[in-house]
């Protein structure tokens, strides 16, 4: 929506494009995102990723009740100019900028539409190259938005989103030629390989075992570590995996995110964090803290998604675990929706669970961890972690605030606050017709702007 914007100091200024028009005809002006911001930092809107936008002069009192919408560092200085100003510099805020956190939202629209806004399909606004025209559980189609400011070029006019978590049945689908696009499992790789039809690039998504730090046994740190050092993470890629792509992850951060001078983990290898190789010194960790808990034997929850590939996954898990410590373990399988709220509900022992970098900055995997309340504050160095992840938000790039990642990631590991087991690979399938299409390294989004079928 800018055709440019500068940075000076604690402030960023965008000049928004004459011809930006929302999907009614109406100018996208400086004030849609003002209204934006203000609605998203509204606590009674209690929008999913708020905390992104703290960074912003006042935005956190104002989330808190302690600041005027007005004196949110927010401000239009015209129809066509934007100024956004920050409590220090932020060194990954450009990054925040274009995930859906930020999009603009038309004042007068979203209040004639309030109740229904962006659950009927009549109460939808759009202002990118596409508008949603059908929406249903299990399909969604896409149109060209005439009214984009880029609309000439955008060459394909329709696009059809089907949603399926069988795999088998998505490869089907693509044999019978009925799909053109999608992410695919690691049945049929090789076939894509060779046809030419596949295209994989590592999203930085880390799949990992996330404890329950208020189970009585599981707040025992022995424990944990055990049970991270009994899975080999290796023969999880060759076995479960199939050696589709991914990559063991022994730490928290993956290999796309940027440091200072080159990406974060060449500088800061993570090959000793985790010994996943030394099952004898895994069983006495965990004979250790059986003692410590006073108790000769242990069966714990795992969770997992019932999708095929977590299936396998956890399986693989639960063997681990019995071979190599004696730990008993029950598997329960739900669907994704059931699986965040048995999640967020504590509803769990230990879940086999997974979180996506949202922009290229490590501050992105720490997020997940960072709490304002003291809960758990006994079993890891919570407050420590709080600390210097507040001190890293507010650094500039640098040495030192690569110094400051690295410390505070090796807490989560050292604590054994969660087990990595991988990073994942994104293996998709792409009718070979289509060509221009971007695929975005960090979040896996797949742009259609600059797409064209020949």
């Amino acid at each position: 929506m800018a055709e440019s914007f500068t940075e000076n100091n604690n402030k960023m200024t965008f000049k928004i494009r004459k011809n930006a028009k929302w999907s009614d005809g109406s100018r996208v002006t400086a004030n849609d995102f003002v209204f934006a911001f203000r609605r998203v930092l509204n606590p009674k809107t209690a929008a999913r990723f708020s905390e992104m936008l703290f960074p912003i002069k006042n935005a956190e009192k104002y989330y808190e009740g302690k600041a005027k919408a007005d004196e949110l560092g927010v401000k239009a200085i015209d129809d066509n100019n934007l100024e956004i100003e920050f409590e220090h510099p932020v060194a990954y805020f450009k990054y925040i900028l274009t995930l859906p956190i930020t999009a603009p939202i038309k004042e007068d629209f979203y209040k004639t539409h309030e109740k229904t806004f962006a659950v009927n399909l009549d109460s939808f606004l759009f202002n990118g190259p596409y508008k949603i025209t059908k929406l249903s559980d299990g399909e969604t189609l896409l149109e060209k938005n005439e009214n984009y400011w880029n609309a000439k070029n955008i060459k394909i006019p329709k696009i059809k989103y089907i949603v399926s978590s069988d795999f088998h049945a998505v490869d089907n689908l693509i044999e019978n030629g009925e799909i053109d696009i999608s992410r695919v499992e690691n049945y049929n790789l090789e076939k894509y390989r060779k046809d030419k039809t596949l295209n994989s690039f590592l999203i930085g998504k880390l799949w990992y075992l996330d404890y329950n730090l208020n189970n009585k046994f599981l707040k025992n740190q022995k424990l944990r570590q055990a049970i991270s050092m009994a899975i080999d993470r290796d023969v999880n890629i060759k076995k479960i995996k199939n050696n589709d792509g991914s990559i063991a992850a022994r730490s928290v951060i993956s290999n796309q995110i940027s440091g200072y001078s080159k990406k974060y983990r060449e500088e800061y290898p993570d090959n000793n964090y985790i010994n996943d190789k030394d099952p004898k010194l895994a069983k006495k960790l965990y004979d250790e803290a059986l003692k410590e808990l006073g108790v000769k034997e242990l069966e714990l929850g795992l969770l997992a998604g019932n999708s095929d590939p977590e299936t396998l996954e956890i399986q693989h898990i639960q063997e681990e675990l019995r071979v190599k410590l004696g730990l008993k373990t029950k598997i329960t399988v739900v669907s994704l929706k059931e699986r965040l709220n048995m999640t967020r509900s504590e509803k769990y022992d230990i879940v086999l669970n997974t979180w996506s970098p949202k922009y290229d900055d490590a501050t992105t995997y720490f997020d997940r961890w960072k709490t304002k309340d003291n809960k758990n504050a006994s079993v890891w160095q919570k407050q420590k972690y709080d600390l210097l992840v507040d001190e890293i938000y507010k650094m500039p790039k640098s040495a030192e605030r690569d110094k400051k990642i690295n410390e505070a990631e090796k807490i989560l590991i050292d604590d054994a606050v969660i087990a990595p087991i991988y990073f994942a690979i994104e293996n998709t399938y792409t009718n070979p017709k289509i060509y221009g299409l971007v695929r975005r390294e960090i979040t896996g989004i797949t742009d259609f702007t600059y797409a064209y079928i020949k």
